[in-house]
């Protein structure tokens, strides 16, 4: 009698067992594999926004049905058609194609944002590439969100609105510049305005998101020692240096001794600034005529070779770079009595020039260079033909 009464209980124990188990499978979260999910609809979305009043944009979506909380990534994407084939990120020559959609503002984690309309103008500018006279009143614009979990991605629904955008002047990053500073530039004191910068180099790629790339300068160096330096201002930022014997270069270093070349001569040296390597070698080209003087001339002064003056920047040994700051009222194609040059002497009988801009190399009696509009500080190396456009 107890042994069937012990075979019972053993029974019912393992019935119930096998309960428990059954009901921890039907409580196992499962993930889930939504197709899609929903942005809400702005109450602006009724009215325009004028995008260059307007700070932010705010959206907010519902959380796709993964079948519990997960840790999703969220981000805003635009469109002015509706289409979404190619990101703006991905055109890789502005002048030959476009993307039909952007990302815009910061991936997040929650289920709601804000986009800064100042990036949402550039965006848009980005997929139409409107004149500067053809900015229309109102544009279409579309919006969804993206969620990202474990590589998978899926899109909500697109919400229509209008807004008011304003013309931008799209342009590649910047190419990153590194000065030169000692006593071989400027007036030999090191101040942070004694500075040569390296200039972008023909044939050379940039990335267009970062601006890093190859970099170089040419021109006469004593034994005097020098740095390079990324910001004029401080050495925080970057500098590069020399190790224990000249040839050895120490990077970000602030314990670093003064780069010495072993003979006074001309050099070229060459920073590549997205692998960070620096190069001094012996230039091998005839030797460079000095110059008394350097000019700008173009329409913006009625094509005086002497009329918009470029300022020597090395003063303590000889010098071949050039600085200047100049206003163009106007976008110039380069094209006859347009664009700019660079003349020596306050005459034409020497003079460089490049279709290229905002950088390139200019050859001697050259094509006129293009130029955009506004406020630029330009910089050009006559042994080379360098030089760089920055905008102000």
């Amino acid at each position: 009698m107890k042994s069937i009464i012990k075979s019972s209980l053993l029974l019912c124990a393992g019935v119930a067992l096998f309960s428990a188990c059954d009901k921890d499978l039907d409580n196992n979260p499962v993930l889930q594999s939504p197709k899609t999910f929903v942005l809400n609809t702005p109450a602006y979305a009724a009215q325009t926004i004028d995008l260059k009043v307007a700070e932010s944009l705010k959206f907010t979506w519902s959380q796709p049905e993964y079948g519990f909380p997960v840790a999703a990534e969220y981000g805003m994407q635009f469109s002015t058609t509706n289409t979404w084939t190619k990101s703006v990120d991905a055109v890789v020559d502005m002048d030959a194609e476009r993307g039909n959609y952007a990302a815009v503002g910061s991936p997040t984690g929650t289920a709601s944002t804000s986009v800064p309309a100042a990036d949402l103008a550039t965006a848009i500018q980005k997929m139409e590439r409107y004149e500067e006279t053809t900015v229309p009143a109102t544009q279409e614009l579309y919006a969804r969100v993206y969620s990202l979990v474990n590589g998978d991605t899926i899109y909500s629904n697109p919400v229509k609105m209008s807004v008011a955008p304003y013309y931008i002047e799209l342009s590649d990053a910047p190419v990153e510049t590194w000065y030169l500073v000692g006593g071989n530039f400027g007036d030999g004191s090191w101040g942070n305005s004694q500075v040569v910068p390296l200039l972008p180099m023909e044939g050379q790629e940039y990335d267009k998101k970062t601006g890093k790339g190859v970099i170089s300068w040419t021109g006469y160096l004593s034994t005097a020692g020098f740095k390079l330096k990324k910001n004029p201002e401080n050495w925080d930022a970057g500098q590069v240096g020399q190790g224990a014997s000249y040839g050895e270069f120490l990077y970000n270093d602030g314990g670093s001794s003064d780069i010495k070349v072993p003979t006074a001569g001309y050099y070229t040296i060459t920073f590549d600034t997205k692998n960070v390597k620096l190069t001094i070698a012996e230039y091998t080209g005839a030797t460079p005529t000095v110059y008394n003087s350097m000019g700008l001339p173009g329409k913006h002064d009625s094509w005086n070779a002497a009329g918009t003056p470029m300022t020597a920047q090395t003063t303590v040994v000889e010098n071949h770079d050039w600085k200047a700051t100049v206003t163009f009222n106007e976008k110039s194609t380069g094209a006859d009595g347009e664009g700019c040059k660079f003349a020596a002497n306050g005459t034409w009988d020497v003079n460089w020039g490049s279709e290229a801009f905002p950088y390139g190399v200019a050859t001697k009696g050259g094509k006129n260079v293009r130029n955009g509009k506004g406020t630029y500080t330009v910089y050009f190396n006559d042994i080379t033909g360098q030089y760089s456009f920055v905008k102000q």
